[in-house]
């Protein structure tokens, strides 16, 4: 049977990972966005309280196989792959030898020998780049391709997707695992059979935004420390042995993830500023948009925001005053 992760409650309560797994269910899990981002609402046209909608996104998956794969790679990602059967998935970073990010990386089993690492397109040659820098005589090949997966997006759990995340090897669906948001990215098309989904693409960027999830290019780049990013907790075993980049992740973690930046949800009214447009307060500038996507009448951007403007209740965006959640 498939192990589940235990999870413990750091200074702050939010839920860290004390064995690093978790199981893939073949459900959609989470809670409803609409609970705490009053934004969706008001929507043109207005989205259901309950709703399961789906678009397309692009993914990149690099396929780690061979006698030593589990070895090599319970070395290299801060998650404990070593207890994921097979169909498991674990959130995971994969980090520079400094600590800095390279991916933010959903790693599931797919054979006794074998894993998929999947991240956000464009991704996919920065891990393979990483993970073979450090491959000397490992017994494993690692390959990447792209894929046009079928982003499924829910407001509550017990959607089913199918019997297996993994068929005979094949990776059929990956489970988002986000708790602010329901889904999974579904490779195979058989796995949402029967369902009845609405398509809305224009609703899935908006909703990756809204649930503060950080994407590749935007607010993960070379230069981002993990302690900014707001998935550290859900993608680290804190208790596991030594990995690549370790040193910083640990170094921050006992400082409390005081990092000088952090990732926050924005929302706002009007037109939809551009990336890059900086987020301020009557004393000054506090952090710039990373990620920015019109809703309805308005806008959801996710932004880094200085430390010291973390607590600010009179951001400013374009002039116009914005919520910061």
């Amino acid at each position: 049977m498939a192990k589940h992760h235990e999870e413990k409650k750091d200074a702050e309560g939010e839920g860290r990972k004390e064995h690093g797994y978790r199981r893939a269910e073949a459900k959609l899990g989470g809670r409803s966005i609409l609970e705490y981002v009053s934004l969706w609402r008001s929507l043109t046209p207005p989205i259901q309280e309950t709703f399961l909608i789906r678009g397309t996104r692009l993914l990149d998956v690099v396929t780690v196989a061979g006698p030593d794969a589990a070895t090599y790679l319970h070395g290299q990602l801060s998650a404990n792959i070593t207890g994921l059967g097979v169909g498991d998935m674990a959130h995971s970073l994969l980090l520079q030898p400094q600590g800095k990010m390279v991916a933010w990386c959903r790693v599931v089993r797919t054979g006794d020998e074998s894993f998929a690492i999947v991240v956000d397109r464009g991704a996919g040659s920065a891990v393979v780049e990483r993970l073979e820098r450090f491959k000397l005589r490992t017994r494993c090949e690692i390959t990447t391709e792209e894929v046009e997966a079928i982003a499924v997006r829910a407001s509550e759990d017990g959607v089913e997707l199918g019997e297996s995340v993994v068929d005979d090897g094949r990776l059929r669906f990956v489970p988002l695992g986000w708790s602010t948001l329901a889904g999974a990215d579904v490779l195979d098309p058989t796995a949402i059979e029967g369902l009845s989904i609405t398509t809305a693409e224009h609703l899935i960027e908006p909703l990756r935004i809204a649930a503060g999830i950080p994407a590749h290019g935007s607010e993960i780049t070379e230069r981002t420390i993990p302690a900014e990013l707001p998935v550290i907790n859900m993608s680290t075993d804190f208790t596991k042995g030594c990995y690549v980049g370790q040193e910083l992740v640990a170094r921050m973690d006992s400082r409390g993830n005081n990092a000088p930046r952090q990732i926050r949800v924005v929302i706002g009214s009007g037109e939809k500023p551009k990336v890059g447009a900086p987020v301020a307060e009557p004393e000054g500038e506090i952090g710039v948009l990373t990620s920015v996507a019109a809703v309805s009448d308005g806008w959801v951007a996710l932004a880094s925001i200085k430390r010291a403007g973390l607590d600010t209740t009179a951001a400013v965006v374009s002039g116009q005053k914005v919520e910061m959640a």
